[in-house]
């Protein structure tokens, strides 16, 4: 009985020191524990004691769990742990930035991500269809959440000398 309720104290421990040092193996050294003490429970009292000692382990980690889910984004840790506030309809991205229309150059080659200098700011952009290379001037044709898409910027041609023309 007392190695079953000291196997129970450290798994309910290790349980309990996961939460703060996370990683997966002092809960797992916890849940195994746990099953020892359940396993030495079906040996010790047989089927009706082992199933008693199992639902009440059960019963008493599932209350843990819900004590600590209450009581613990009210802690010092919890607090530095967890978002602060919560996001509304209201905090969302817009679905379209105001960077589009803007000019600027690319400062990586774009095949197709890369770095662009718009409006004086880096910034990570994608381009539309084909390889930007360093220096070239590109425009902004879409902002989708965090995804910029720009393309080349358009040249204009050059105009041909009046003289040039033939007259037919």
């Amino acid at each position: 009985m007392t190695t079953i309720l000291l196997l129970a104290g450290v798994g309910f421990g290790l349980l309990l020191t996961e939460m703060f040092l996370p990683g997966g193996v002092l809960g797992m050294l916890g849940g195994l524990a746990l099953l020892t003490a359940v396993g030495l429970g079906y040996s010790e009292f047989g089927p009706m004691g082992g199933t008693v000692l199992l639902c009440g382990l059960g019963t008493a980690t599932l209350i843990g769990f819900c004590i600590w889910m209450a009581v613990f984004p009210r802690t010092a840790v919890g607090r530095r742990l967890t978002l602060g506030r919560t996001l509304t309809t209201g905090d969302t991205m817009p679905a379209s930035l105001p960077l589009v229309g803007l000019e600027g150059v690319a400062i990586t080659p774009l095949r197709p991500a890369g770095t662009a200098r718009i409006d004086g700011r880096r910034v990570d952009v994608v381009a539309e269809s084909e390889l930007v290379e360093v220096g070239a001037e590109i425009e902004v044709i879409a902002a989708e959440g965090a995804r910029i898409v720009v393309r080349r910027k358009a040249s204009r041609p050059a105009e041909a000398p009046i003289d040039s023309v033939a007259n037919p």
